[in-house]
């Protein structure tokens, strides 16, 4: 049980609202400027580093002065060129390959391309975060692709199957997660877009969601600790309710693309990803407590994170900032209310 959060009675029940983060956060103008003098070689390597370093102690600080329940450094530091990157440059066997688009967005990644068996060397994720944010007061939460997101999206030339290729890509992740919590790191999320973003694909078999439910499983294997798994850019209702069957302590929701109304009945912690993090709309307090509010049986989830649907890199800094403070705000709403019966 976590020290942090805020407890208040909700539905005559005992509710636990968190507020954080989901992923990659977009950096602030001076920093995109410094990345391209420093790409063009007008600066070293040296003053973009500091800019960066200026960009997560930004964020951090909003994140504390808004009492956000576990810290992110957005991946704003060097090592986060997109979500791959830890895995394509110090992952043996896999290579950063072509660049495509992430999905139906204005962004990129590098396709990672595994040619041989994929080793990890343990450190990989640890030597990509801002590792000074880890303490017992604030825990510090990673979040990394899931391994049917690693899997679809990779150029696989050596494993011959995608079940193959998620369980050597879960093991290697159990060798990181290990370094992590052994380290001081508490939390990780998994980001699993491939999920419910599937456009001309369909929906995976029963079958095939089993799969994936295992890799997770074995990625989290003895590590300790706490997880979360969240699909977004698509309606996750599809997967009730054996989507909260996956071995995590908390399921997640963009609840801007799927029916609050029908998320199933659960003992565990839901992710509930209110605000739209790709729409530069910054929505009104009342629109986000109302998507909490259409959840059925609320007080039954162990705990409620209140989130962005996704990563909000697809909005500028001071939306995305912006959107954060309705979300803490949002969470004082629904503390008064809940206080009030």
């Amino acid at each position: 049980m976590l020290a942090t959060g805020c407890y208040t009675w909700s539905w005559n029940k005992l509710t636990r609202f968190l507020l954080s983060l989901t992923g990659c956060h977009p950096r602030m103008e001076e920093t995109v400027q410094a990345t391209q003098d420093w790409e063009r070689g007008r600066i070293g390597a040296h003053l973009l580093r500091e800019m960066f370093d200026r960009d997560v102690g930004q964020l951090v600080k909003l994140q504390k002065e808004l009492s956000f329940d576990f810290l992110s450094d957005g991946q704003l530091t060097m090592a986060w060129q997109d979500i791959f990157t830890p895995f394509t440059s110090f992952f043996k066997g896999v290579k950063k390959g072509p660049l495509i688009r992430w999905f139906n967005t204005n962004t990129f990644f590098y396709a990672p391309v595994v040619q041989s068996e994929i080793v990890a060397p343990g450190d990989a994720v640890w030597r990509s975060i801002e590792t000074s944010l880890i303490s017992d007061s604030n825990p510090l939460k990673v979040v990394i692709p899931d391994p049917l997101t690693f899997a679809e999206l990779s150029e696989d030339e050596y494993y011959g199957s995608k079940e193959r290729l998620m369980f050597a890509y879960a093991g290697a992740i159990r060798e990181e997660l290990n370094h992590l919590g052994k380290h001081g790191v508490s939390y990780v999320q998994y980001s699993a877009p491939s999920l419910v973003a599937r456009f001309r694909e369909g929906r995976l078999s029963r079958e095939d969601f089993a799969q994936v439910s295992l890799a997770v499983r074995e990625s989290l294997k003895k590590t300790g600790l706490e997880s979360g798994y969240l699909p977004f850019f698509g309606d996750a209702a599809p997967y009730f309710p054996e989507l909260f069957e996956i071995p995590v302590d908390d399921v997640g929701v963009d609840l801007t693309e799927t029916d609050a109304r029908k998320l199933p009945k659960s003992k565990k912690g839901l992710i509930a990803g209110v605000a739209n993090g790709r729409s530069g709309y910054v929505e009104p307090v009342d629109v986000l407590s109302r998507r909490l509010r259409e959840i059925p049986s609320l007080e039954k989830y162990h705990r409620v994170l209140i989130t962005p649907s996704c990563d909000l890199r697809y909005v500028p800094r001071t939306v995305a900032d912006e959107k954060m403070r309705r979300l803490a705000e949002t969470r004082s709403v629904l503390e008064e209310e809940d206080g009030s019966k």
